[in-house]
């Protein structure tokens, strides 16, 4: 694989780029919690099972993830996208909706074309996935930033069902409520493709998201999401932001953390 392009990928007039950057085997995100502020900052990761250079995107968003002085300041969430999906391996998580997403900051923030692994912060600043140092450093200036409203989510669970109440106060018109599901812990023996061979495991991967709009003034909606058999009930957790509808930015967010 050239260590600088790792591939060009047409679909459906997609361009992916996949860059490879050096970084460790085990990011380290402690030191993290000192230095960044008040205002949750909402980590986007677009990734592939199918993508080699992915795995240690997946892992500092996994990191995000595991370490508790970072919940609910630091939201991590991925979307896998499924552009890689003809090239050897069809993830289990693809789907086209997390594709559309990706392609909406592409076009707002003027990036060249769309690439995995992909971090997107806070709606506003995009990064490769893996490049720990400038993600941390663009969560810290995002924190320190003033909050556009707030928001607070209750869960509430019985059967397949998962009901989510949203309240909180928008500042300004304009806006979008994105509520997902999200699921940790999810183990995957790769078959083929270019993590052939390998047992990946992923944190934060969407299995839903809806959008509500959101108009200004003080905010309550319910959200009800249906589970599926196969997904682990106690790793599904729900994160809410409001984001803006022509430029993009998260200007609020709250989470609750995966478990019963």
């Amino acid at each position: 694989m050239n260590p600088r392009v790792a591939a060009v990928i047409a679909v459906t007039s997609l361009a992916a780029v996949v860059v490879v950057v050096a970084v460790s085997a085990a990011p380290d995100t402690r030191a993290l919690d000192a230095r960044i502020g008040a205002t949750p900052v909402v980590v986007e990761l677009f990734t592939s099972q199918g993508c080699s250079s992915c795995p240690p995107a997946d892992a500092l968003l996994r990191a995000f993830t595991r370490d508790e002085k970072l919940r609910g300041k630091v939201i991590p969430l991925a979307f896998h996208v499924d552009y890689w999906d003809r090239l050897g391996w069809r993830d289990p998580f693809s789907s086209r909706t997390a594709t559309q997403r990706q392609m909406a900051y592409i076009r707002t923030l003027r990036v060249n074309s769309a690439y995995t692994p992909q971090i997107v912060i806070n709606g506003a600043r995009e990064m490769v996935g893996s490049n720990e140092s400038a993600i941390a450093s663009a969560i810290e200036a995002a924190s320190k930033q003033p909050s556009a409203g707030t928001l607070r989510l209750t869960t509430a669970r019985k059967d397949n069902t998962i009901d989510v109440t949203l309240r909180g106060d928008v500042a300004r018109e304009g806006n979008d409520l994105i509520v997902a599901l999200y699921e940790d812990d999810v183990m995957t023996e790769v078959g083929s493709g270019e993590n052939g061979g390998r047992k990946l495991v992923n944190d934060a991967v969407v299995r839903q998201f809806v959008r509500i709009d959101a108009a200004r003034g003080a905010l309550e909606k319910m959200v009800t999401f249906r589970t599926e058999p196969a997904w682990q009930t106690n790793k599904l957790g729900v994160a809410a932001f409001l984001q803006d509808k022509t430029t993009l930015k998260i200007g609020a967010a709250a989470s609750t953390p995966s478990g019963p």
